[in-house]
């Protein structure tokens, strides 16, 4: 995660569901922050230098801004509903597990997203 995003997460809004989840995380080593790009005016900016840095498939995000400025430039996201369907698709996560961290997710995404997402976890859809 980059330092610029932790700020805007973290440091910002600490009260937030999404700063004590992102705080806890990066204490235990789950998440690691690293040093932005010097240019950049905000966590977006520092997100798309880690990206095209290399070492990565995809940037995660749930900001529907940030979304439409990556279908832009090209550069494959993965929403948070989509990465508990792939997480339990490859066996990270029990059906429980899935189960519990999408009903977690369903005040912070879309109702579209919850609802695909429930689709190919207990409808028989697979995502690609």
């Amino acid at each position: 995660m980059p330092a610029m995003v932790r700020r805007e997460t973290v440091e910002r809004a600490p009260a937030l569901p999404d700063a004590m989840r992102i705080r806890d995380n990066i204490a235990s080593g789950r998440l690691t922050v690293v040093a932005g790009g010097a240019d950049a005016k905000r966590g977006e900016d520092e997100v798309l230098q880690l990206y095209k840095a290399g070492g990565f498939d995809a940037v995660a995000t749930d900001d529907v801004r940030f979304i439409r400025r990556l279908r832009v430039l090209g550069v494959p996201y993965a929403v948070p509903g989509v990465i508990v369907v792939k997480l339990r698709q490859s066996g990270a996560f029990s059906a429980d597990e899935a189960e519990k961290a999408l009903a977690a997710l369903r005040p912070h995404i879309s109702p579209e997203e919850h609802a695909a997402a429930q689709v190919v976890l207990w409808g028989g859809g697979v995502v690609p």
